[in-house]
């Protein structure tokens, strides 16, 4: 028998905070995060709305829960001594995680939401851009210019990734530069054909950054 059946009339479901969270994380992981409402998930546990709220405010603290519950099996490796490499293994730590789970950067990128279970991360980050020689607020200034580079690889790929190649429109950018003046716009014009080349992974660029960021230690 179903669940609503079992219960006696009249007895709401039992609920907890982490029965509400689990169903969100398999809504998201499954449709995204624009898929999760709070009355998606009472209909997922055949409860009500109303039953949610008593554990959750809304939406966002649902979605800082499940942050935070993601952020929490992230395993802290056995870091370099050098920090520049220590830089390099903790990026392709946090990009590696949130590659398998792209409902992360989805939620990261559309609001200004934290999981706590991440702290040690952004932490050992800075850290390691003070000791190349930056000051803290210019290691802010490059943890923030890595973070967007990162989060903008991804959400690139995850996007590539959700429309398959036989099912993908024509590039109406590779129409526009095509028709790209070589007079008035020789570089665009020369490099027209090059545009839709694959990007260089994820390590090169973040060398590449990272080299250009700590010239300024």
């Amino acid at each position: 028998m179903s669940s609503a059946q079992e219960r006696r009339p009249g007895r709401p479901a039992r609920l907890s905070r982490d029965a509400i969270v689990g169903v969100a994380e398999r809504i998201v992981t499954a449709e995204g995060v624009a898929a999760l409402t709070i009355r998606r998930v009472a209909t997922e546990l055949d409860s009500s709305p109303m039953a949610i709220y008593r554990h959750v405010r809304d939406k966002g603290e649902l979605l800082a829960l499940l942050l935070d519950r993601a952020a929490a099996r992230v395993a802290r490796p056995r870091l370099p001594a050098s920090p520049r490499r220590r830089l390099l293994t903790l990026w392709r730590l946090l990009h590696d995680q949130l590659a398998e789970q792209p409902w992360v950067v989805e939620a990261l990128a559309r609001s200004d939401l934290m999981g706590s279970s991440i702290v040690w991360l952004l932490e050992a980050i800075l850290a390691a851009f003070v000791a190349c020689g930056l000051t803290p607020s210019q290691s802010l200034d490059a943890y923030r210019a890595v973070w967007r580079y990162t989060v903008g690889t991804l959400t690139l790929r995850h996007g590539a990734i959700r429309t398959p190649e036989g099912q993908r429109k024509p590039s109406f950018r590779r129409e526009v530069l095509a028709a790209a003046d070589p007079h008035s716009a020789p570089t665009v014009a020369g490099l027209a054909e090059s545009w839709d080349r694959p990007w260089p992974d994820y390590e090169s660029g973040l060398t590449a950054l990272l080299d250009g960021l700590l010239a300024h230690a």
